[in-house]
């Protein structure tokens, strides 16, 4: 699970993101399009992306397509000559009219550029599997249930060692609940729990989507290297450089923290 994660989700989004950031452009000096477009109110950063550029010289263009064929510009005095042509074809205008106004950045400013939007741009959500599935996933449980549980609060638990015991909870503890059929529970009235619930009715199926509202995803005890065996026994990995190390560190931050499984529970709970 945690290898499609990586290659599906994680590297999907990191390559999309790459590419659309990667190239980056600028002026040349004394661009005649440049003084065009600032004397019409519409400024560029020093370095800025085709499509910023395309976009920003279409918006001042769009008004003087024909009314027959939009994809046909018609252009004034000043715009032939900012241009060198009467007529623009818009699908052509990147290729023929507007590359010849500018230069590529250098490789370092575009890096640079390309690193800083990644960052501001980039999110992928942990699919949730992981977290219930991985059993060294550990959760908090709400302190009534916690205490219903095992007559203390504050323990921790793996998913699935909840799971068996708030079901055994909810068909085996009478006090607390009543099984009216083998599918049917109701909860007790007057209970340590029964303010908990906005509803008296649940099916045994829904136990566990039950549970989910009253959990905390707390973390996992160790990290992805340790957690997933065929990273752990991949020679990639088992390399100790700073750069492996922080590829593990960012993954890891990702699965513990792009979720929606925190920071609190709230409730009465509803179905």
């Amino acid at each position: 699970m945690y290898v499609d994660f990586i290659e599906n989700g994680l590297l999907l989004q990191l390559q999309s993101l790459s590419q659309k950031y990667a190239v980056w452009w600028t002026f040349k000096p004394d661009s005649v399009l440049q003084a065009y477009l600032n004397k019409h109110g519409i400024g560029l950063d020093q370095y800025f992306q085709p499509d910023e550029l395309l976009n920003k010289v279409l918006h001042l263009l769009t008004h003087q397509t024909h009314l027959s064929n939009n994809n046909v510009i018609e252009l004034n005095e000043e715009q032939q000559i900012v241009f060198d042509a009467w007529f623009i074809f818009v699908p052509n205008l990147m290729k023929e009219h507007l590359v010849a106004h500018i230069l590529e950045a250098p490789k370092e400013i575009s890096q640079s550029y390309q690193n800083k939007k990644m960052l501001e741009n980039f999110y992928v959500e942990s699919p949730m599997d992981i977290l219930y599935k991985d059993p060294l996933s550990v959760f908090w449980i709400l302190s009534e249930i916690d205490f219903a549980l095992n007559g203390s609060t504050g323990t921790v638990y793996s998913w699935n060692q909840l799971l068996f015991m708030f079901t055994e909870l909810c068909l085996n503890r009478h006090d607390l609940f009543t099984r009216h059929s083998d599918n049917i529970i109701s909860i007790n009235e007057n209970t340590s729990l029964t303010a908990l619930f906005h509803f008296k009715y649940f099916h045994i199926s829904q136990i566990e989507t039950i549970l989910k509202q009253t959990t905390l995803f707390l973390g996992r005890k160790s990290e992805l290297i340790q957690s997933c065996p065929i990273l752990k026994h991949n020679t990639l990995f088992r390399l100790k450089s700073s750069r492996i190390v922080n590829a593990i560190t960012f993954i890891d931050y990702i699965i513990n923290n792009n979720h929606s499984l925190m920071p609190y529970v709230s409730f009465p709970f509803y179905l």
